[in-house]
């Protein structure tokens, strides 16, 4: 029998005839039932005047939260817009984009992103995009002389696309017309054609990079609102976000990096896992059904294209893995919710695995640990009758570290991934070797630097993020001391945000570039200040009281913000480099199409984008081959004698050899020990100085280049060639003699 609040005393009439009729309730129950029917009618008296009816629309939800949502979209989109104009002026401020030639923006795009780029152009710049894109499926310029499927190997899922969509706006008469002007540059150099629009590759590639930078700031915005329940929570992440730009991302400044594409898709994936745990609380989560639910969709969605896009994803999601892991052996998150959250990783793992063909993938830390962790889950369920949830947990806990441990360091033993542990091991212990030291001496690998502490602490990001994680833990403490039952005040959403801020904090700690991480999640956190529920433990439950505290804050981190913003704004520069300039257009009008060329990585993959020509060794590190390719050729930097590099590079096929002045002769802000015949002499323990053995690069650059030759050199590049020799076998004659 169904009965309604409203209707207690009827519906108490109705239990008693029952009772009467059927003569089988005992005195003691049929009291009971009395209190209970005298406090329904209780309540129905006291709560039936404030009942109000509320309009609804279709989806059942009030008009005044669907008007909350839509300014919550509009606000978001609007910071998007902000932030993409903010690193769009910001580039083109720095290099003078605008004003420079095809070559020289191509040059500025340095290292790694010269590479990536280069199979843009190669989409691009051909008839159509199936020839393109058959053109880098089929590569024989990166990795001369292999021939490679360069688009599962080097995460060119963001190049392909876009050159998809380049060709599809051109065939469609999308694209503006370009403009192009003549630049005078001056210093007695040649003027320079400069184009601008959308029908130049260049300006299409960065402009879908700046709809992603775009994607971040709304993404952002809509995490802090929905992990602070608070519209100031999403003001005061994104605004610490601008204050703190510069620690916040690097977009602005090196757009072609994997990254760029990336942090976007990871960002909406932790807010969408933050969103899925979250609404489990309220019940608006489908746990039978997970496929069938969108946010889960929207979690395999990010998934898949962070692992499609940048390689470090994986790690990434080691640190997410890990920190549900915890959240679900402390018996915070639950197991279904848990394990729904896992298919979501373990699907697109499987389809990019598929695709790729990536052993870097298949055999990381991130896929075993979800494989691990399943089997031990498995395994334990079989006997989970005779044990209790807390012993469970703990050889579960230990079952996965056995397992993970076993599989990927002994049975798989896969090296490509190699240098990851060895420079985390390097920043632990005092181990060196030649790979380590390569990336460790350069300052984005370096321990976190002091300045960024110094930043965070100014515009008070670090002081709000730590007085957020006090408001916290002392909500939950209040609430223990009702409920000793944790598992009932522990918000899992939270604790899950709290423990991927924890991972990245310690990851840029020992990695400085990994900052990009760090900071926007402290940003998140930080938002959190300003939740009304916690705000309320401490006294504080008048909104006017509430909202003059965060004016306050946000004028707090406005005073060293908006100078940061300033500085960043008014930075004013143009890029040249002449030399290097001198060095492509000689090898352009000098060297045959296929001559394959050997140098420092960095300059390797911008040579291969602006000549066109074969490159042995490309800054894609994450490649053992590539790391046993590119010490080979470093040995023109070391000790050994000329003869046997020599010998080395002909074994390589290598046709010309480029030598950096500043390489050569550790010119310019190197660290101790960081020269490349320092890093030689740690390679060999010393062995070939202690022979008073001298570095041969500086020799090879202005001295006697024998075996090899010297055919270009400018102050700060040499060019060496290597001269195969031809060999002619002579068979002499027979000659007969007789005697007369």
């Amino acid at each position: 029998m169904y009965c309604d609040v409203r209707d207690a005393p009827v519906c108490c009439n109705h239990l008693f005839v029952a009772a009467s009729f059927m003569q089988q309730w005992p005195e003691t129950q049929r009291n009971i039932v009395t209190c209970l029917c005298l406090s329904m009618a209780a309540k129905g008296e006291r709560t039936g005047s404030e009942r109000k009816r509320k309009p609804i629309d279709k989806n059942g939800k009030e008009p005044s939260s669907i008007y909350y949502r839509l300014a919550i979209y509009f606000l978001a989109l609007g910071f998007g817009i902000l932030h993409q104009w903010h690193v769009s002026t910001l580039f083109e401020n720095d290099r003078h984009f605008s004003h420079l030639s095809e070559i020289e923006r191509e040059m500025s795009f340095r290292t790694e992103m010269g590479m990536y780029y280069s199979y843009y152009k190669t989409i691009s710049e051909s008839k159509n995009f199936m020839e393109g894109f058959s053109r880098i499926t089929r590569d024989n310029l990166t990795e001369y002389p292999n021939v490679i499927d360069a688009s599962k190997k080097y995460n060119l899922y963001p190049e392909i696309i876009i050159g998809h969509l380049y060709h599809v706006a051109k065939t469609l008469g999308l694209l503006s017309k370009q403009q192009c002007w003549q630049i005078e540059r001056g210093d007695n150099l040649p003027p320079v054609t400069s184009c601008e629009g959308l029908a130049v590759p260049v300006y299409f590639y960065l402009e879908i990079v700046w709809y992603c930078a775009a994607c971040t700031g709304a993404i952002l915005f809509l995490y802090g609102c929905r992990l602070s329940d608070s519209v100031y929570g999403g003001t005061i992440a994104i605004l610490c976000f601008f204050y703190n730009h510069n620690e916040c991302t690097r977009v602005q400044w090196t757009p072609p990096l994997r990254e760029s594409f990336a942090y976007p898709a990871l960002l909406f994936q932790m807010y969408s896992v933050t969103v899925a745990i979250k609404d489990y609380r309220t019940g608006q989560t489908t746990i039978k059904h997970p496929c069938r639910d969108k946010i889960y969709l929207r979690i395999f969605i990010g998934t898949l294209l962070s692992l499609l896009t940048w390689q470090f994803s994986q790690f990434v999601f080691t640190t997410q893995i890990i920190a549900l892991l915890i959240l679900k052996w402390l018996m915070i998150l639950p197991k279904e919710l848990y394990s729904n959250i896992i298919l979501m990783h373990m699907l697109p793992l499987v389809i990019v695995a598929i695709i790729t063909q990536n052993v870097f993938l298949v055999c990381s830390l991130y896929a075993c640990l979800l494989i691990c962790n399943d089997i031990s889950a498995f395994l334990l369920s079989k006997v989970s009758r005779f044990l209790d949830q807390s012993k469970l947990s703990v050889l579960e806990m230990i079952g996965t570290v056995v397992l993970t441990r076993l599989l990927k360091f002994y049975l798989l033993d896969s090296m490509d991934d190699a240098h990851v542990f060895n420079i985390l091991r390097s920043k632990l212990t005092g181990y060196k070797d030649f790979h380590t030291l390569l990336y460790t001496c350069s300052v984005e690998f370096d321990f976190l630097q002091y300045d960024t502490y110094e930043i965070i602490v100014k515009t008070l990001l670090l002081p709000s993020a730590i007085l957020a994680g006090f408001l916290i833990v002392y909500s939950w403490y209040r609430n223990y001391r009702i409920n000793k039952n944790y598992l009932k005040w522990v918000e899992a959403d939270v604790a899950y945000n709290a423990l991927q801020t924890g991972a990245f904090i310690l990851m840029a700690v020992f990695i400085m570039r990994l900052k990009l991480f760090m900071t926007p999640h402290l940003c998140l956190f930080a938002g959190t200040v300003s939740s009304k529920k916690y705000l309320e433990k401490v006294g504080l439950r008048s909104e006017k009281i509430r909202g003059a505290l965060v004016f306050l804050l946000l004028a707090g981190m406005a005073y060293h913000g908006v100078k940061n913003l300033q500085k960043e704004r008014g930075f004013i520069g143009e890029y040249s480099n002449v030399e290097q300039e001198e060095l492509f257009e000689w090898i352009k009008e000098n060297t045959p199409r296929t001559a394959a060329f050997a140098g420092k990585m960095s300059l390797m993959a911008n040579l291969m984008l602006s000549t066109g020509r074969p490159i042995v060794n490309n800054p894609y590190y994450e490649d053992k081959e590539m790391r046993e390719r590119t010490i080979n050729v470093y040995q023109i930097f070391g000790r050994n004698d000329l003869a046997s590099v020599y010998d080395i590079l002909k074994t390589m096929q290598v046709d010309y050899v480029v030598l950096e002045e500043v390489l050569c002769f550790g010119l310019g802000k190197v660290k101790e020990g960081c020269r490349m015949v320092d890093l030689w002499d740690v390679n060999d323990n010393g062995r070939q100085k202690q022979a008073g053995k001298s570095s041969i690069c500086p020799i090879l650059f202005r001295g006697s280049a024998h075996p090899f030759r010297r055919v270009f050199v400018n102050r700060s590049f040499a060019v060496l060639r290597l001269d195969y020799s031809k060999y002619v076998e002579l068979k002499p004659r027979v000659i007969k003699y007789y005697k007369s």
